[in-house]
């Protein structure tokens, strides 16, 4: 074999192995992409509660990708030194997961110490009102910040005179209506947090309304007795159960319902005594509506 032939097969054994390195490049798996880790951002430890101050020891800088990042988290690389910023101590306006970067949006600004923080999760145009309850008016304590509870009034009805008998067809003396419904409990004494669901007897609840529920319960504080109907969790009002029907000692008790009944339907016949000389007579008058009898 001359040396023509075999400087031909060596090249096109190189060209070979070139071409087999190239192939096996394009087909082979790449290793995972490099990942983009161009900031530090400051991250929970673990689950922080709404109200809870945020402290040092509860969060840590941690890598994060610059496609991930959006508006509000404080990134190591704006404080010098290493410094941490200067944000412990603030309460939280929302519950924090672990591992979830820290916000500006989730503290609440120039409260540190948490003394109006109460005022500065109010929703707009809405009231945080108090209510004072006890043992069996707050569901025996199982009512917590953060849970949706229905607001009961219990009163005894005190009517004038002159509406005391037409009143008493509707009410014998006690009555219970929803006053307010879906109401938010903000606050059980000044707890602005779930403590961990256990049952606490607490003296006062503080609850989010309107302006116009805010003189609602004003006035039923005044009437009677207001009790707390904790509600399911996510549980929405329907048509059917905004408007409560009235309950009442009337419609409650049987015995009142029938004395009602007959009271409309004319009842017993009224007696009027007649006296004639030495003769005395009981005539029955019957009722306006009523049939049958002496006239």
């Amino acid at each position: 074999m001359n040396r023509s032939v075999l400087m031909v097969m060596g090249g096109a054994l190189m060209v070979a192995i070139v071409v087999a390195l190239i192939v096996q490049a394009k087909v082979s798996p790449k290793g995972p992409a490099k990942a983009d880790t161009s900031a530090q951002v400051l991250v929970a430890n673990k689950q922080m509660l709404i109200g809870e101050k945020l402290k040092n020891e509860n969060v840590h800088w941690e890598p994060w990708p610059s496609g991930g990042m959006y508006s509000g988290v404080y990134k190591r690389e704006d404080y010098a030194d290493g410094k941490m910023p200067e944000i412990f101590d603030t309460p939280l306006r929302r519950t924090v997961e672990g591992g979830e970067p820290i916000t500006r949006q989730a503290l609440i600004p120039d409260v540190k110490g948490g003394k109006n923080f109460l005022a500065a999760t109010i929703s707009p145009g809405m009231r945080a009102v108090g209510l004072r309850i006890n043992d069996v008016t707050s569901v025996g304590g199982f009512v917590a910040p953060g849970d949706n509870v229905d607001i009961i009034l219990s009163y005894q009805a005190n009517l004038p005179g002159p509406t005391q008998a037409v009143g008493e067809v509707l009410i014998g003396r006690f009555a219970s209506q929803t006053v307010l419904s879906n109401v938010k409990v903000m606050a059980v004494d000044q707890s602005f947090k779930d403590e961990g669901r256990e049952a606490k007897i607490a003296k006062v609840v503080t609850v989010e309304v309107t302006r116009e529920g805010a003189e609602v319960l004003a006035l039923a504080a005044q009437m009677g007795e207001l009790s707390l109907a904790l509600r399911r969790i996510g549980e929405k009002d329907t048509a059917e159960s905004v408007v409560t029907p009235l309950t009442t000692e009337a419609g409650t008790s049987e015995v009142i319902r029938k004395l009602n009944q007959v009271m409309t339907t004319g009842g017993p016949a009224a007696t009027v005594r007649v006296y004639n000389g030495n003769t005395v007579q009981n005539v029955p008058v019957r009722a306006a509506g009523q049939q049958g009898g002496n006239p």
